[in-house]
């Protein structure tokens, strides 16, 4: 008798286990679904970026999330641009389909700032300026997707007039969290260094997790650049393949942990990386792009293998779009004058980047008088010390170079928190930087 109990209990606990393979979402879960999509840049170069939240937000109203759950925010102003040969319209890769009709943005223009961003996070609906006033009203049983774009640097995202601090992002996160905003929240990060923003503060208990372009150090990649439709590049690698990813699985079967699998596979030019609770990535992806009850899957959907195979992805790293494409026009152009134009904007471009590497270089070279001191600081990597880098790259950013509008000098804001690090006074750093940065006017700003 005993042997025929333990029996029952054994089938009846491995026929449980069977029952739950693969992960599903249930159709009765609690809570509903609530996503923000963001855009960080305007400007035609940045294309993708809006091409990126467009098609995002087609996703997940095709996976079931309703129209009211979902809040963009986006600059608008590439589809409409003078140069696009296709006004109006977006596209998101080679001959796919228009991923702007149909979109409903939330904030656009002046309205997409960090700080509308993060009051939108947070529900705070008397604090945003600008845009429709909607904020996340999600509550303890809810889950929250998060989707941003654009470029970023070490420790900071940008926005399309100024940047957002991973002091400020992870305050706000941890804000939300102590208030009870969300039951789990999943954040995609597309830019450069993006690693960064999250790294070693994303704790557990914070019951987030985040899945990033790039490491901490790293460019991230602009893909489908060589298109033939006179467009700068569609869209972002590591946009495009989730995204893909997302379309051509059974999202309620596959989890966070397959796709990031996935995605960090098909992502060969910069390290995807995850951050925060691990735990959550063993849910499945419809949890928080979708709404089980209401999403209708697609059967037939080509294999994600097909899709690559289709349209061959040429990439570009993320901050030399603009100089890339400037090359292949010129290779292109079809009259000397116009080669001649190319050219000349081009010469500017290089001649940019060479004065805002000497901004860098002589910043560097006032604070610190040892040869060795100076080469660490231009080739070393350290942890984010979040108040000092607040402080310094908020002032560079307004007193030496305006990085919305080169952001070419993204690229070495490492060095002001390695200057953080080594010197450990911002004061000191704030300081120095006037003096530097008057010898050189507004020239970059």
């Amino acid at each position: 008798m005993a042997i025929l109990l333990w029996t029952s209990v054994f089938a009846l606990l491995f026929l449980g286990k069977a029952l739950a393979l693969p992960h599903e979402s249930p159709a009765n879960q609690i809570g509903d679904v609530y996503v923000v999509l963001v855009a960080g840049s305007n400007g035609w170069w940045n294309y993708r970026h809006q091409a990126d939240v467009a098609h995002a937000y087609h996703l997940v109203r095709n996976n079931g999330v309703p129209e009211g759950n979902i809040i963009v925010m986006m600059y608008d102003d590439v589809a409409h641009d003078p140069n696009n040969p296709y006004p109006g319209k977006l596209f998101n890769e080679p001959n796919g389909s228009d991923v702007y009709h149909g979109l409903k943005i939330d904030y656009r223009g002046d309205s997409v700032t960090p700080k509308n961003f993060l009051n939108v996070l947070q529900g705070n609906a008397d604090r945003v300026s600008g845009g429709n006033g909607r904020v996340l009203k999600s509550t303890a049983n809810d889950r929250v997707f998060v989707y941003f774009t654009d470029h970023g640097a070490s420790g900071l995202i940008a926005f399309p007039d100024d940047t957002l601090s991973k002091r400020d992002l992870n305050n706000a996160l941890h804000k939300m969290h102590k208030e009870k905003r969300y039951n789990e929240l999943v954040f995609y990060l597309e830019a450069c260094e993006s690693g960064s923003m999250f790294e070693g503060t994303l704790k557990e208990e914070m019951k987030i997790y985040a899945m990033t372009a790039s490491s901490p150090d790293e460019s991230s990649w602009a893909t489908y650049c060589d298109d033939d439709e006179r467009l700068p590049c569609l869209g972002d690698l590591f946009s495009v393949n989730w995204m893909q990813d997302s379309e051509t699985h059974n999202v309620r079967v596959e989890t966070l942990l397959t796709q990031y699998k996935d995605v960090r596979n098909l992502t060969d030019k910069s390290q995807v990386m995850k951050y925060g609770d691990f735990k959550i990535t063993n849910e499945v992806v419809d949890m928080f792009e979708g709404e089980y009850s209401q999403a209708t899957i697609t059967t037939a959907a080509p294999t994600f293998t097909a899709v690559k195979k289709q349209h061959q992805k040429v990439s570009w790293p993320a901050r030399d779009v603009e100089l890339m494409h400037l090359h292949k026009l010129q290779k292109t152009a079809n009259n000397v004058m116009m080669s001649i134009a190319l050219q000349k904007r081009i010469s500017d471009i290089q001649e940019d980047r060479r004065g805002i590497e000497a901004v860098y270089n002589n910043l560097v070279a006032s604070l610190l008088p040892d040869a060795n001191d100076r080469k660490q600081m231009m080739e070393g990597r350290n942890a984010i010390d979040m108040e000092c880098h607040h402080d310094v790259v908020k002032v560079f950013d307004m007193i030496c170079v305006d990085v919305n509008k080169f952001d070419y000098a993204l690229k070495y804001i490492y060095v002001l928190n390695n200057l953080c690090v080594k010197i450990g006074d911002s004061k000191k750093i704030i300081t120095a930087m006037h003096t530097t940065c008057s010898a050189i006017g507004a020239k970059y700003l």
